[in-house]
Formats: structure tokens, sequence, C-alpha cells
């Protein structure tokens, strides 16, 4: 049963497995949690970032605040969902570009389009253990 919750296409971009408990989602809507009682514990997570609306700039100022929080020193590998307004508007740098640039070069890094916000998007169950490779 467990494993059917997680049916879902993936490609690594860095590094090539990861392992973890499923925490985040939506990355403006996460980031609101910062500083509350409700900030998920990092620590060998994976964190999944999606985002409907949102261009280059609100994407840096949101991993810009995740790296000053000490985030991408915590996870053991981040999920990236679709990232729906720049990827419509075909945005240069990619967000896979840009999370390059503040996860460090030794986090596993894997991008799928099948969870976010799209009408035929998959879900994904937080806070469930997620093996990929």
């Amino acid at each position: 049963e467990g494993a059917d919750l997680f049916h879902f296409h993936y490609d690594f971009v860095q590094k090539e497995e990861m392992h973890g408990i499923v925490v985040g989602g939506n990355i403006r809507c996460l980031l609101k949690l910062a500083g509350t009682e409700y900030w998920p514990d990092m620590t060998g997570k994976i964190l999944l970032l999606e985002a409907r609306s949102g261009g280059i700039p609100q994407m840096v100022t949101y991993l810009n605040q995740l790296k000053q929080m000490g985030v991408f020193e915590q996870i053991a590998g981040l999920l990236l969902g679709t990232f729906t307004e720049m990827e419509r508007e075909g945005s240069s740098p990619s967000i896979i570009d840009l999370v390059k640039k503040y996860a460090n070069a030794d986090i596993p890094i894997a991008k799928t389009s099948e969870i976010g916000h799209a009408a035929n998007s998959k879900g994904i169950v937080i806070g469930k253990e997620l093996h990929i490779n």
C-alpha cells in the first residue's frame, strides 16, 4: 500500500538517490511558517517545493530565505514539482538552474512534472517516507 502512494515520474538533476520523510509543498505557503512553531524540522528530510505563481524574482527571494535559514544544510534531498508560471513563460534561468545556485552541490535534486497545481497533478503524502533512485 505504501509504495502505491508515490507513483510519479521524476528525473534526477543532481546526484541519483534520495531517502527521507517528505516535508514542504508550495514554496510561498511553506515560508509563511518560518519563525513559527509550525515550521517543520528539516533535518534529514526530503523537501518538496512547487509553485503555481511567481517568476524569477520571487523564487530568488524564496530560495535566499531558505538558504539563510540553513535549510539546504539540513535536508537529505530536494524534490521539485511544477513551477507553473515560470514553466509556462519559459523563464531563464529555469527553476532547476536557480535551485542549483542556492542548494549545496552534494544535495540530491529531482524534478517531477506530476506534482503541483495542474489539473492532472498527482498527490504526495507529506510526512511519509520516500526513497527514489
